[in-house]
């Protein structure tokens, strides 16, 4: 783009190239054409087109909401259109640079065995297994609590075998993991019987005393609340953790009374609360206190009120409010 069309794209999205720091969209809002001189561009950062080199993922978090100003060999109109919230486009860039690398990995992989194929008129050839070695798998195996399937009069459910822990299958609010080869292991949710779902609806069949497992992260207070908030309230809530510029990895304590409620009312059918949250991250806290309300009904669906105020320590505040007493999918 040369610096007469720049200035006749002043004001709309353009591609900023930042070699290894990846390449970024933004506004084009200001075009510098000194005479006898390369043409330069100021754009404020919208989002993330291409992810940096590895090296240099520390910068992605320096260009939201920042101005570059770069030369205009530096600047690119885009080929498709760009509407994505910096966030969801970090995201979306970095999947798809796991996922280039996971089919490059592929292909590398089906070239070795080519290459074993010609080899092997010669002599033996062996391909090295990519698997976790010992170290990796006995860290592995400490995330998870692997318990056994069995049946009880009819009632199918999970045992711990080393202490006899049991996990009722029916109503499970856990994501499990089934064993489908000696490597892998499926998410999948329990259907019914011993059958259980993933989640594009293939159905897998287990035998008695198979192997299910669970992240021991799903144990986690912070984890069992979000699984108890519906989608449009969850979604509500990292949209106002993110929008601090707090991740998960910063969360210091969760306070979920919902969870004691749930665990010591057997037979109530009403709770009413104050959940608190904190995340920490050096020079900013935040604190979110969640207000919620549940009125389980037997015959019709169950009343279910949430509101999260959100205030950090420099002052900032945010309150969002979901309930789905007039409309599934209502929020404010």
């Amino acid at each position: 783009m040369n610096r007469t069309e720049a200035t006749k794209h002043k004001g709309s999205t353009v591609l900023v190239d930042k070699g290894i720091e990846g390449v970024f969209y933004g506004r084009l809002d200001e075009v510098f054409t000194p005479p006898k001189k390369t043409w330069s561009g100021k754009v404020f950062i919208l989002g993330v087109a291409q992810t940096p080199e590895l090296h240099a993922a520390d910068t992605i978090d320096e260009k939201k909401n920042a101005y570059v100003t770069v030369p205009g060999s530096k600047i690119h109109l885009p080929d498709k259109k760009w509407d994505m919230s910096f966030n969801d486009s970090v995201v979306q860039a970095i999947q798809t640079t796991i996922n280039e690398l996971y089919t490059a990995s592929k292909q590398q992989l089906e070239t070795a065995q080519t290459w074993k194929d010609i080899g092997s008129v010669y002599g033996q050839i062996t391909i090295p297994s990519l698997s976790l070695n010992k170290e990796e798998n006995q860290t592995e195996e400490q995330n998870y609590i692997y318990y056994q399937i069995q049946e009880n009069q009819g009632d199918v459910h999970l045992i711990e075998p080393t202490n006899g822990d049991t996990l009722e299958l029916e109503g499970c609010p856990f994501e499990l993991e089934i064993q489908k080869s000696s490597n892998t292991w499926v998410p999948v949710t329990y259907k019914n019987r011993f059958i259980f779902q993933d989640h594009k609806g293939k159905e897998y069949k287990i035998k008695k005393n198979d192997s299910v497992r669970v992240h021991k992260e799903q144990f986690q207070p912070f984890t069992i609340l979000l699984n108890e908030l519906e989608h449009p309230a969850r979604k509500s809530l990292w949209q106002r953790i993110h929008s601090f510029g707090f991740e998960r990895n910063h969360l210091e304590d969760c306070h979920n009374r919902l969870l004691y409620e749930l665990l010591q009312s057997e037979g109530v059918s009403s709770f009413k609360g104050v959940n608190f949250l904190t995340f920490r991250k050096p020079g900013k806290t935040l604190l979110i206190q969640h207000h919620y309300e549940r009125i389980l009904r037997t015959h019709s669906q169950d009343y279910v009120f949430d509101r999260f105020e959100c205030t950090t320590d420099s002052g900032e505040r945010s309150i969002s409010t979901y309930t789905n007493a007039y409309s599934k999918d209502y929020e404010s």
